[in-house]
């Protein structure tokens, strides 16, 4: 074929599709290295927990082993790991209903009504993030102590809450301004309360917000340390400070580190999963924004 024959556009469009190619093969490969930067270091501690004592800190790592559970069989027999991680999941749960319970009304009360001074009221429910842990922890001590709540679950409970209350105001607070209040209007319309409203009408559609501050309630509550390492002597010990049993001052367990660790991951991977999918249900569905 004659050159003269060609299409004067067709180079163009050419070029066109050769750059849009290059452009997902470009952005294929960024999300690829990104997952790898990601999920490597679980996959390292993962293996770590699958090798026997003396091979999970070999250097070079042996990439191909044969993998053995007896590390997780020395967690399960150890009556001390079982019961700081049935605390964690009996604390860290209460937590997260009871911050849900008394935060989620506090958000829509201040989303809703004309409160005096409601700017002030954010900005001091807000600091109580503001300061670092280890400013507080001690005063907590204090606090704890004079009131018999030291090494205890309802003590950790409470402690949970302080955390994760700011968050769940705030970030709720926003998802029920994006709700149009015509939507209550309707219902009340209809014969509804506006107790009725805010249960079938706005909890609904600010569903993605609840499952969103959940997720991050839990996981706050789940990884939190500090705390748990002032407040807690026996009876109420979390599972993060078991797992820092294993850091002694000479040496460090890296088999049953990495064991604990991977443990102490499952419950949150679990709770993500659980909710994933009314997660993108509610997003795709279930939230109306204000024009």
């Amino acid at each position: 074929m004659a050159t003269s024959d060609i299409e004067p556009g067709s180079s163009q469009r050419l070029d066109k599709d050769t750059r849009e190619t290059l452009v997902r093969v470009v952005r294929h490969a960024l999300l690829l290295t990104w997952a790898f930067v990601v999920f490597f270091p679980l996959y390292w501690l993962a293996s770590m927990s699958l090798k026997p004592p003396g091979e999970a800190n070999q250097l070079p790592p042996d990439w191909i082993f044969l993998p053995t559970v007896y590390n997780y069989l020395q967690l399960i027999q150890d009556g001390e790991f079982v019961a700081a991680f049935a605390n964690s999941l009996l604390m860290v749960g209460t937590s997260v209903v009871l911050v849900l319970l008394i935060g989620v009304p506090a958000a829509y009360v201040l989303s809703r009504w004309d409160i005096p001074m409601e700017r002030d009221i954010l900005v001091w429910i807000l600091s109580s993030r503001m300061l670092p842990p280890i400013a507080v922890v001690l005063p907590f001590f204090i606090i704890f102590r004079a009131f018999n709540l030291f090494d205890t679950r309802i003590g950790m409970v409470i402690m949970y809450i302080s955390i994760n209350l700011s968050l769940v105001v705030w970030v709720m607070k926003a998802f029920f301004d994006g709700i149009p209040e015509t939507l209550e209007e309707a219902a009340r319309v209809d014969g509804a309360t506006q107790f009725q409203g805010f249960l079938k009408v706005v909890l609904p559609a600010a569903k993605p917000g609840i499952f969103s501050v959940a997720i991050i309630s839990f996981i706050f509550a789940w990884i939190e340390l500090l705390f748990g390492l002032v407040l807690t002597s026996f009876e109420a010990v979390p599972v993060t400070l078991f797992v820092y049993s294993f850091i002694g001052s000479r040496s460090i367990e890296w088999s049953m580190l990495a064991a604990a660790s991977t443990a102490m991951i499952l419950p949150v991977a679990i709770f993500l999963i659980a909710v994933n999918k009314y997660l993108a249900a509610g997003l795709s569905f279930g939230v109306v924004i204000k024009e």
